[in-house]
């Protein structure tokens, strides 16, 4: 199982969440096809990068 962690510049590490529920990917590739999704809506501010993490 695997998650998606933003890491601002600072170091400060968030969990992505929907409705206050950590998202969790069964699949590495469903992780990176919803990282590549989001990276191409350009919601994060830009001192922050996307990082897959294995559970």
């Amino acid at each position: 199982m695997y998650k998606i962690i933003a890491i601002g510049t600072n170091n400060v590490r968030a969990k992505l969440a929907i409705d206050e529920e950590e998202m969790i990917f069964e699949t590495y590739e469903e992780a990176e096809k919803f990282l590549q999704e989001t990276d191409k809506a350009n919601i994060l501010p830009d001192n922050y990068q996307l990082v897959i993490e294995e559970q």
